[in-house]
């Protein structure tokens, strides 16, 4: 039988370059090919203001503005998510995830070819869909490759496409400073493409000889991606709208309350209370799990974009110098989630989550001492421990969500946990951002206040700053004039230092609250052995 299989297989090679390999070597082929999807299609969430502002001026937009883009994405995005669900029975997850890298590589190519806003938002459009279309199945997909190996995949998953993420602003700074910021989107395209091959060469095809139709409540997902827009303009624009005072925010205010409550009556119509109460019941492990990968792209989004703005906004270092400092928790990050995965043991899975979360809310509180003053080294080591903690957190949910679900439920649960996914994400970085405007703009006044004020520190400081620049030759008005701008220059970074520092306590309290409250649920929800 051996001869015959030695054979026959480079026949059926020769025949089908595409078949995939039958050997030990397949599964670790598979994960090869699925290296580009997980270095492209995975990574674009965390630009940073290292690529985020760069790209902003290029195509003349205001920060206001291009709330429409991440609206354009993020509705796709969510549709792209349930037409991947829909697909996947009807072709297989092989083919609707290479329809997906179709889309994505699309619109990263129009992405950097837009000028303004509007053609920026359309490609968005473009390029969600693809995401959205792949990260719903690239997972799956993986672990079915390693079969009984799945803590294997699970391993080369949390790596590759978790602990590289704090390395993507440096790359895309470098992009940026070497060619231009549309080759941040356009270096994707060729990636892309490259993963279409590999896959189709490496990875088993699994379409179905008869295609299962599976129905999908598209009023309710529109309900839903209306509602997560609704919110992300509610939080993004409180302070353009001026709150509570402003009519266009209290009907906006009122839709969000609205939204929900007609999403819910028509999901809930389809179904009993006592089945919905049943399948809640049977998927809740897998919600939870989902819960907890929200909370690590919480963090991965909102923790780089504060280190990021405050090292280029506040201390004014170079972009690739900002992100040599972000760099740090990648190492640590791989190196935590490697050991966890190396030496798992299910029953101490939470244990570890519990010391993430502990850990990792210690450490954004931790950052929130970042002043003007800071060190470059410490600031290393203020990501490098922070990523320690956070790489003990994929092992779990990753795990928990190949036990938490069954293929029954698949399409019940995926539509819960997207709710929980999908709103922090839409919410909590917006919020972020809007207390640390908040909090910069009092620190502003009181720092203006200060000066204005007859304070014998504040006249010392003037003194010394105009006589520093008469000595090196310039006249009394001139010099007056600079020392006043250099106070002024003071203000504004330290505003922004506060600013910031209050940005990262309210996402120290948020990861600690609401993963401590996960973590315990995780541990009361947990099935029992015998079960």
């Amino acid at each position: 039988m051996t001869a015959i299989s030695n054979t026959a297989g480079p026949s059926l090679t020769a025949q089908n370059p595409f078949r995939p390999l039958a050997s030990d070597l397949q599964p670790w082929l598979a994960a090869i090919a699925i290296v580009p999807i997980l270095a492209t299609v995975y990574q674009t969430l965390v630009l940073t203001d290292l690529a985020d502002e760069v790209i902003r001026l290029g195509i003349n937009g205001d920060r206001y503005s291009m709330i429409w883009t991440n609206a354009c994405w993020g509705i796709t995005v969510i549709y792209g998510v349930f037409i991947g669900i829909w697909a996947m029975p009807r072709y297989g997850s092989r083919d609707t995830l290479l329809a997906g890298l179709v889309w994505f590589a699309l619109g990263n190519l129009l992405c950097g070819a837009a000028t303004d806003v509007t053609s920026m938002a359309v490609a968005k459009l473009v390029e969600g869909i693809g995401k959205g279309m792949v990260i719903v199945l690239c997972r799956s997909m993986l672990y079915r490759q390693f079969d009984r190996m799945v803590i294997v995949s699970i391993g080369i998953y949390g790596v590759i496409a978790y602990a590289t993420r704090p390395t993507t602003p440096l790359f895309t700074a470098w992009i940026n400073e070497a060619i231009s910021w549309r080759w941040v989107f356009w270096v994707n395209v060729p990636l892309s493409l490259l993963a279409l091959p590999l896959v189709l060469r490496f990875v088993k095809p699994d379409r179905p000889a008869q295609p299962m139709p599976l129905q999908i409540d598209w009023i309710g997902v529109t309900l839903l991606n209306a509602w997560c827009i609704n919110l992300l303009f509610l939080s993004g624009w409180y302070r353009k709208w001026g709150g509570w005072s402003s009519n266009a925010f209290a009907a906006t205010a009122v839709l969000g309350l609205v939204l929900p409550i007609a999403m819910v009556a028509r999901v809930g119509s389809g179904l009993t209370v006592t089945e919905h109460v049943r399948r809640l019941t049977r998927v809740r492990m897998y919600v939870l799990a989902m819960c907890v990968r929200m909370l690590l792209l919480l963090q991965l989004l909102a923790a780089l974009t504060l280190m990021a703005r405050y090292c280029t906004s506040v201390r004014g270092y170079p972009r690739v110098v900002s992100g040599w400092i972000l760099a740090p928790a990648s190492v640590t990050m791989a190196i935590s989630t490697l050991l966890t995965t190396w030496f798992h043991r299910r029953s101490l899975r939470h244990f570890w989550l519990l010391v993430a979360v502990v850990g990792c809310a210690f450490c954004l509180w931790w950052m929130s001492s970042v002043d003007n003053f800071t060190s470059k080294q410490q600031l290393k080591w203020m990501m490098g421990s922070w990523g320690l903690f956070v790489g003990l957190i994929p092992p779990v949910f990753l795990q928990d969500e190949v036990e938490g679900l069954d293929r029954r439920d698949f399409l019940y649960g995926g539509a819960v946990a997207v709710v929980f996914l999908i709103l922090p994400l839409v919410v909590v970085p917006t919020m972020t951002n809007t207390v640390i405007s908040v909090w910069t703009d009092r620190a502003v006044d009181a720092q203006r206040l200060n000066l204005r004020q007859n304070r014998p520190e504040v006249e010392e400081a003037t003194e010394r700053v105009t006589d520093y620049y008469r000595q090196h030759g310039m006249d009394a008005p001139e010099a007056s004039q600079a020392a006043s701008t250099v106070l002024a220059n003071f203000v504004k970074a330290e505003s922004m230092a506060r600013g910031i520092q209050a940005g990262f306590r309210f996402l120290s309290m948020t990861v600690g609250g609401l993963g401590l409250l996960a973590t315990a649920l995780l541990v009361y929800c947990r099935p029992s052995r015998s079960a």
